[in-house]
């Protein structure tokens, strides 16, 4: 089941919480901070589809038949969506032959810098043990390291159900089908079948007759030398 939109908005609030504690507002209307988290969420989505389609086109699908983005596509994709400013237009830097990384070199500073260990340390909450504040919070609320009530849920790991063989078919899983349709589509269409021989015209004839058949012959030809008025009994 595909979680709620309103699940994921919930989930980004915090986030967007400790970005603004971290510039320094403490209070903030929840219409502003709804309106806030909105926003950041359709930046990430655009981020996130940007990435997918540079990922399309640079890159081949792995082994097992999926995507996966470098950081060439994560830079193209800052790059479109205009967060390495400023930056020089494509033909000034060709024509001059340098490189322009300032916006880079500034995204790394940010990234390096005060701000954003700020972010982070306020995120953490003073936990040296958590990576993000999901982490951190169930931490701060678990009596023990074990994290399992959790499993199954948004915050925790799947439940792992095994293998599921799919009976009455000719493939026995999913992933067997999904790999065999792959597979299918990527073979070369056959060539077309030559061309049949034309029939020998001795053979065939004119309009597909043999030599030997004739037309049937009409009353007339078989009168001989009488009369149509004899024939017809005409006196």
């Amino acid at each position: 089941m595909t979680p709620p939109p309103y699940l994921y908005h919930a989930l980004l609030r915090p986030s967007i919480l400790q970005i603004l504690r971290a510039a320094g507002y403490h209070g903030a209307r929840t219409s502003v901070l709804d309106s806030v988290t909105d926003m950041a969420a359709r930046y990430l989505d655009a981020l996130c589809r940007l990435t997918a389609a540079f990922a399309a086109h640079n890159n081949e699908e792995s082994e097992t038949g999926e995507l996966v983005p470098t950081i060439v596509d994560v830079r193209m994709a800052l790059q479109q969506i205009g967060a390495l400013l400023p930056e020089k237009s494509e033909l000034e830097q060709l024509y001059t032959g340098v490189e322009d990384t300032r916006g880079v070199d500034a995204f790394v500073a940010w990234a390096a810098g005060p701000v954003n260990k700020e972010i982070k340390r306020i995120a953490l909450d003073g936990s040296d043990e958590a990576t993000d504040y999901l982490n951190a919070l169930k931490l701060k609320h678990s009596k023990n390291d074990d994290d399992s009530r959790y499993t199954g849920s948004l915050l925790g790991k799947p439940i792992d159900h095994g293998y599921v063989e799919v009976e009455g078919g000719k493939y026995h899983s999913i992933s067997l089908w999904e790999q065999k349709m792959k597979e299918a589509a990527r073979r070369p269409t056959p060539p077309p079948p030559p061309p049949q021989p034309e029939q020998d015209e001795a053979e065939g004839g004119i309009n597909g007759d043999r030599e030997d058949s004739r037309p049937p012959s009409s009353g007339l030809s078989s009168i001989g030398d009488r009369s149509v008025a004899d024939l017809m009994d005409l006196e």
